[in-house]
């Protein structure tokens, strides 16, 4: 089975970061890059009934469509039929209720505060 990553941020930069870390890590994972939640629900809708591992890394606070707002819109579409799809959200925020929001959220598999670590990386992508 291949993974495919998602990264759903913002700021490219910090996109660019976390693609050269997580190919570092693992070569052999597909990443896809996109600056807002409306992007990824339309890159995720492209491979809607994939098999393949969908591992998500997405940020809350963005323009257009947030982390909250993508939440919503996979639980209202049901995943788009992904079975093996997990999130993990990624902030800078300090927030103990956005940490607790996310939980509310059964596909969440994670939070993680910026900047990622290698260790986060590897947690996330499945390789420790």
């Amino acid at each position: 089975m291949k993974k495919e990553l998602f990264i759903i941020d913002d700021d490219p930069i910090y996109r660019m970061i976390v693609s050269k870390m997580v190919e570092y890590t693992d070569s052999s994972l597909i990443i896809n890059e996109s600056e807002n939640g409306r992007i990824g629900l339309a890159k995720l809708e492209d491979i809607k009934n994939s098999k393949d591992k969908i591992i998500v890394v997405l940020d809350i606070n963005m323009p257009i469509l947030d982390g909250w707002g993508f939440l919503d819109e996979i639980e209202k579409c049901h995943f788009y039929d992904l079975d093996e799809l997990v999130i993990y959200l990624v902030s800078s925020s300090t927030d103990e209720s956005d940490i607790l929001k996310s939980k509310r959220y059964k596909f969440v598999k994670g939070f993680f505060h910026k900047p990622l670590t290698n260790e986060d990386i590897k947690t996330i992508i499945g390789s420790n």
